[in-house]
């Protein structure tokens, strides 16, 4: 059974072209903060498990403030009744692929690139959480991996929130 959650995902990852672009570059610069972990010294088992403790409560704060401004963004795109926007939904995009051979207008592709985004950094928060939850219970050479996970996650989420915000400059600007 498909749960609605995870279509914006689904059609997110269906559609775009090049995706490998937009997960490699995150992934890369997790391995290179997972190397940096065991290259450097950062001190003794207690030193770590602080750094990553304050590591983990800054991205909740920062996960939570990006979630409410793409909430922002959906509700700033769905609610605004202006030209630019019924052009979006009237022009067909040429970078996206089809989704059951129909393809994307506009719109619909700026409006599934917050949704997506919305979604991942909801999973992520979770995740945060989860980390939290049982951080005491992990080996330290482990919260590394974790850390260098957290770093690829904020990566990708600000990848497409910049490419979303660039998307709402470029709808409300007034020469196309």
């Amino acid at each position: 059974m498909k749960t609605i959650v995870f279509v914006p995902i689904q059609d997110y990852f269906k559609s775009r072209k090049h995706i490998w672009l937009k997960l490699l570059i995150p992934f890369l610069i997790g391995v290179t903060t997972l190397i940096g972990g065991f290259v450097f010294d950062f001190g003794d088992i207690k030193n770590i498990s602080i750094i990553f403790s304050e590591f983990v409560s800054v991205q909740i704060n920062i996960v939570a403030i990006l979630i409410s401004f793409s909430v922002a963004i959906i509700t700033i795109l769905i609610s605004a009744d202006n030209k630019n926007i019924e052009q979006l939904k009237n022009c067909p995009s040429n970078d996206c692929k089809p989704i059951n051979g129909k393809a994307l207008s506009l719109f619909q592709v700026l409006l599934s690139n917050i949704a997506y985004n919305v979604i991942v950094e909801i999973i992520y928060l979770i995740l945060l959480i989860a980390v939290v939850l049982i951080k005491t219970l992990l080996p330290v050479a482990l919260l590394k991996y974790i850390i260098a996970v957290c770093i690829f996650f904020i990566m990708h989420i600000l990848f497409i929130l910049l490419e979303s915000v660039s998307q709402m400059y470029l709808t409300f600007w007034s020469e196309k």
